[in-house]
């Protein structure tokens, strides 16, 4: 009976997590499509100065990064829920999750913390910047899908369906504000460097477009 008890609570906390997980994440895609249709009003990129969509966007940024250690916790907590039960999906899950999370944290690395929180560092395109314009994207798209794989959960997969819409979609509000502030060098790099994943089509250009454009405190933020 204590056990039964412990169980139900485990799966109350499961759905409470899952639910505002959805909501959250849901919420958060939402006001990407917004950004990407209306520019002028944009969450994402972070708006730049003081205003309502300012201080929405600043909350999200608080609440967001919650829904990673969410992600982990609900994998846990509703393992051995999904199909995928054998081990070949057990071993390409784990690869995915160890190569992912290697490729999004040497983009995290490469950008640097605040440039991946949205202040501006330059045009960075030197290190996992060679090969995707959105290295921490891929990477977190592969590393959220292993996860989800090695946990066998239904529910993991869903909300990691809900955050690969959000990273698919967010180069589409970032890319033509990056070329608003950067230019015909932002047009050179993306016009070597794919925008999820590849291998440079021209290393050498991109290479050196970086470091004339590494400082400049009067313009916004690089992203992921």
């Amino acid at each position: 009976m204590w056990s039964g008890s412990v169980q139900g609570q485990v799966n109350l906390v499961k759905r409470i997590v899952f639910l505002a997980m959805v909501g959250e994440l849901a919420w958060s895609n939402v006001l990407l499509v917004l950004s990407i249709a209306r520019p002028d009003r944009r969450h994402w990129p972070p708006p730049d100065s003081p205003s309502r969509d300012h201080r929405m966007t600043r909350i999200g940024q608080v609440i967001g990064p919650l829904t990673v250690p969410g992600l982990l916790a609900l994998g846990i907590a509703d393992s051995n829920s999904s199909p995928f039960s054998d081990r070949a999906s057990t071993a390409l899950g784990a690869i995915l999750f160890l190569l992912g999370g290697g490729f999004a944290l040497w983009g995290y690395l490469t950008l640097g913390v605040r440039a991946s929180q949205g202040q501006y560092e330059g045009l960075v395109a030197t290190g996992a910047y060679r090969h995707s314009r959105h290295p921490q994207y891929v990477g977190s798209i592969a590393c959220f899908l292993g996860y989800a794989m090695v946990c066998k959960s239904r529910l993991t997969l869903v909300v990691w369906a809900l955050w690969a819409a959000w990273f698919l979609l967010a180069p589409f509000a970032e890319e033509p504000w990056l070329r608003d502030r950067l230019g015909s060098a932002y047009d050179e790099y993306a016009a070597n460097v794919p925008r999820f994943l590849g291998w440079p089509s021209s290393g050498k250009a991109v290479e050196l477009r970086a470091p004339g454009l590494e400082r400049n405190p009067s313009s916004p933020a690089r992203l992921e």
